[in-house]
């Protein structure tokens, strides 16, 4: 854990610039209504104070960059389309509306499949094949995965429950029973 400590150090003075052992130690920062930085990962809690603020820090830089990026990647589209006719707008829209009609057909499929071999529905996604019967063969061997995992390894124990006697109905019937 030293080892760990140690390394958030070094990666904190290189970010900032400062001398490692030379300077204040870094001071938290009040904590911020960051969506991303309140939701930690797995075991953020061990990082200490520290930690967490350069570790939120990180997050917000991480969500500002990728934010500038988009904001990039639409002008850069945008510059790429100035130059097209009315034609080849059109052209790709329709391509791309193609393909998303594609995907959402494909999707459709292996839940239609997974509903009639009755898979549940959180496997339905991981059907494979392009066809109805390359989806059916996979949901049956799906299934076959299925019940083997559901399937109890207990045996029902023939002395427990109703047995093949009938029940007596009164005190004399039982002791006559009994006795027989």
């Amino acid at each position: 854990m030293h080892r760990k400590w140690w390394n958030l150090i070094r990666i904190r003075t290189i970010e900032t610039g400062a001398e490692p052992g030379g300077g204040e130690p870094p001071q938290p920062e009040p904590p911020q209504s960051d969506p991303q930085a309140n939701t930690g990962g797995e075991g953020d809690e061990k990082l200490g104070e520290h930690g967490m603020t350069a570790l939120k820090n990180e997050r917000r830089a991480n969500k500002s960059l990728r934010e500038q990026l988009a904001a990039a990647n639409a002008r850069i589209k945008e510059f790429e389309d100035r130059d097209k006719t009315d034609a080849e707008k059109a052209s790709e829209r329709i391509a791309s509306l193609e393909k998303s009609n594609t995907g959402n057909a494909a999707k459709a499929l292996r839940y239609e499949v997974a509903v009639d071999k009755q898979l549940p529905k959180a496997l339905a996604e991981r059907l494979q094949g392009s066809t109805r019967e390359e989806l059916e063969a996979d949901a049956d061997s799906l299934l076959k995965l299925v019940n083997v995992q559901n399937k109890p390894n207990v045996k029902p124990d023939p002395s427990q429950g109703k047995g093949g006697d009938p029940k007596p109905h009164s005190l004399s019937e039982a002791i006559s029973a009994y006795y027989k």
